[in-house]
């Protein structure tokens, strides 16, 4: 994955992230890139509240993450998205759980399709969110 940063937020693991060992449970992962996900569209002004209202809506159809070092309770991690790339109809999102001194301890690829609000099929990404994304970049 390459060393990029489109946006970055930081962290301390919870228990209630943890398995019984107090490590980083598998899920957790997810939650803690789709928090990212959420900050990073909201500083590109196209936050998820107004997505939910306004639509398109943009559910998760794939969602992949590799563990590379555990992550225990208490300790600091950042979250950050590293690539984000758009077809004509889904915005997939590369992320990577770090320790402050950089090491990886989970990559996260997250599939976003987009669907009508109101029709609830398939569309193209619009022209304002695809703008607001590649602002942001």
């Amino acid at each position: 994955m390459p060393n990029t940063e489109l946006h970055r937020i930081s962290g301390s693991l919870r228990l209630g992230r943890t398995d019984a060992a107090g490590v980083l449970y598998f899920a957790s992962a997810f939650e803690l890139a789709h928090e990212a996900i959420e900050s990073y569209f909201d500083s590109c002004g196209c936050g998820l509240k107004t997505l939910l209202k306004f639509g398109p809506y943009l559910p998760i159809v794939h969602a992949e993450a590799d563990f590379k070092s555990p992550l225990r309770t208490g300790e600091n991690f950042f979250t950050i998205i590293e690539t984000l790339e758009c077809s004509a109809r889904s915005i997939a999102i590369s992320l990577r759980l770090v320790t402050p001194n950089d090491q990886t301890i989970a990559t996260v690829k997250i599939v976003h399709a987009c669907i009508d609000s109101a029709t609830g099929k398939a569309i193209d990404i619009p022209h304002s969110l695809r703008s607001a994304i590649s602002k942001a970049k």
